[in-house]
């Protein structure tokens, strides 16, 4: 998440005697645990890596930005889960409310890709840990 929206956060939730620095630390923390349970949780693909599904909510006129909604099917229920706030913090990306997305700026590549290559390298240390493909 961008800096203000943490910010905009910790005025919020921190508990009290709680540093900004502190707060961040735990919701890193939170979110990697909660990013850590949605890899055990995802369906499989054939060749057994959990699956990450990608939207595109919105794209800037130029075309050099867009936001980007990320979810994932619960093996166990079925339910569709979003992972957009896990996103944003874990890779410092900008929510984008609006939209119900992250705000990813680039082109030239497929983007969603590059959303969930940067999500699996934070979480597993391999790009290709988590398979991507869109809805």
């Amino acid at each position: 998440m961008s800096r203000s929206q943490l910010k905009q956060s910790y005025e919020l939730l921190a508990k009290p005697g709680q540093t900004f620095r502190e707060y961040v630390v735990q919701e890193i923390e939170l979110c990697r645990e909660h990013l850590q349970e949605a890899i055990a949780e995802a369906t499989k693909s054939q060749n057994g890596k959990p699956v990450f599904y990608t939207l595109i909510r919105h794209v800037s006129r130029s075309g050099m930005s867009r936001t980007i909604s990320v979810h994932y099917v619960h093996a166990a229920t079925g339910d569709l889960r979003h992972l957009n706030y896990v996103c944003a913090v874990l890779l410092g990306l900008a929510m984008d409310d609006l939209r119900d997305g992250v705000k990813v700026k680039g082109c030239g590549q497929d983007m969603g890709f590059a959303l969930v290559y940067d999500l699996a390298s934070a979480a597993l240390g391999d790009g290709y840990g988590i398979e991507q493909r869109w809805i």
